[in-house]
């Protein structure tokens, strides 16, 4: 877990060549990235510790020796950079499930379907809509003006389907994916979020919305070991308990201002990443050359979704048991994925869902409703049911788009000291570690490709 740190000396140096605002996994691994080539780096976090929503904890009340992360986890094989900080930093991570337990499966109407079985059930009944969505598809790909196209920003997910006829199975998995991914119905999202997740192909055919579940792992002790790795080498240059205020630019160079117990700080660079979440600049006075006021109030005023997520905890011998890589629950709209193979034969299976009402009563309940449906394919697998542990958390904004809204946010283009990193930057990995990471690691090797050019 992150270290906590109550003080900060600030006799630091208050020039260096980058300042990072912002310590959760993108900041830490941006200021890790460039310390390691050699050049000065200054972080600032308006907590008391680093790692933002990359978060592990143990297990309550009971003593199965778990370890429950509480925010992003998801790796898969793909998630090259992932893989890479964890196999550097020796930490130990494991697949899922066995070899050749791989395919995505979902429960329709009391039936278990493995991916293939599913595609062919979607293309049998919803053909006509599923070609018409292809066409949109790959128009939406090639669109240049996507981001502003109105006939994608202002139709809904839940009319267009009932425009282009979508069948009930088609229109259920697409509830289920959005409510569980962001905790918001289908009526209230944009055409733009339905084709940035959605993946159709003909010739397979599949219809995806969820990719690489075939190859995903787990961390046993947790996915924050990562950020506390990165954490443990840069924190002498971390500034903890600074709330940014002002970033500005003053002779070639970029300033920031933030306040902390000790009163103002004032620290300056070459250049600033801003790995913040984008909300933060409704309270930081923003003035750098080449963002315009208009961009960063409208990123300011983005918002995240509401998720929540279960933790069902089961006794050893739960990994004999339960043999799927993730389950979709069509019908009431819950993604189930297991986890912590590898922690002395107990199990967690996380179940995200759309937001649930405070208090334990209503994740006990749903934590049952999820019990019946698994019973249906599972039946002894509620015989190893320990108990359940619940935590809320923004999910990616990304998936925030209400019709008519815009889906691009412009603020890291144009000014040449800023860049934008983490969720703030998009990208299609936007919301998970890997794009987290991915964007990080972009914009630190523009920065050291364009400092070593200006040096000749």
């Amino acid at each position: 877990m992150p270290r906590q740190h109550n003080h900060n000396p600030d006799n630091r140096p208050a020039d260096a060549d980058a300042i990072v605002v912002g310590a959760g996994i993108a900041g830490l691994y941006a200021a890790w990235r460039l310390q390691r080539a050699g050049y000065s780096v200054i972080v600032f976090e308006a907590e008391a510790g680093a790692g933002g929503r990359v978060k592990s904890r143990p297990e309550k009340q009971t003593r199965l020796g778990l370890t429950i992360d509480d925010g992003a986890n998801l790796i898969n094989s793909t998630d090259t950079l992932a893989l890479r900080l964890m196999d550097s930093f020796g930490i130990r991570y494991v697949r899922r499930l066995k070899r050749g337990m791989d395919s995505m499966n979902y429960l329709v109407r009391g039936v278990l379907y493995d991916q293939q079985d599913f595609d062919r059930l979607i293309f049998d009944e919803s053909r006509s809509a599923i070609n018409a969505m292809l066409a949109d598809q790959d128009f939406w790909r090639s669109d240049l003006e996507r981001d502003t196209n109105p006939r994608f920003i202002d139709e809904s997910i839940a009319a267009y389907l009932k425009r282009v006829e979508a069948g009930p199975i088609l229109r259920s998995i697409l509830k289920s994916f959005f409510w569980s991914e962001y905790g918001h119905e289908i009526g209230n999202l944009n055409l733009h979020v339905l084709f940035d997740y959605l993946k159709i192909d003909l010739q397979s055919p599949h219809f995806k919305l969820i990719h690489n579940v075939d190859e995903a792992y787990t961390v046993p002790h947790g996915v924050a070991q990562i950020t506390a790795r990165m954490e443990e080498e840069i924190h002498a240059q971390v500034l903890y308990g600074a709330t940014v205020q002002r970033i500005a630019e003053e002779n070639d160079r970029v300033v920031v201002e933030a306040s902390n117990k000790s009163g103002t700080l004032r620290r300056s660079a070459r250049h600033l990443f801003f790995a913040a979440p984008l909300h933060r600049l409704t309270d930081i006075k923003v003035e750098v050359e080449g963002l315009s006021q208009h961009a960063i109030d409208e990123a300011g005023m983005t918002s995240y979704a509401d998720g929540t997520k279960l933790h069902l905890k089961f006794e050893p011998g739960f990994h004999e048991r339960y043999r799927y890589a993730g389950i979709v629950l069509t019908d009431t709209g819950e993604q189930i994925w297991p986890s912590s193979t590898g922690q002395g034969g107990a199990g967690l299976l996380t179940v995200l869902t759309g937001p649930l009402p405070a208090g334990r009563a209503a994740a006990v309940l749903m934590a049952g409703q999820v019990l019946m449906a698994l019973d249906r394919i599972l039946p002894d697998l509620s015989e190893l049911y320990v108990g359940v542990e619940r935590s809320d958390a923004p999910m990616s904004y990304s998936g925030s788009l209400r019709p008519g809204e815009l889906a691009h946010l412009a603020i890291h283009e144009g000014a040449a000291r800023w860049t934008t990193i983490g969720e703030a930057s998009g990208g299609p990995l936007q919301g998970y570690l890997e794009g987290a990471l991915r964007s990080a690691d972009a914009g630190v090797l523009r920065y050291i490709l364009s400092r070593r050019k200006a040096r000749g």
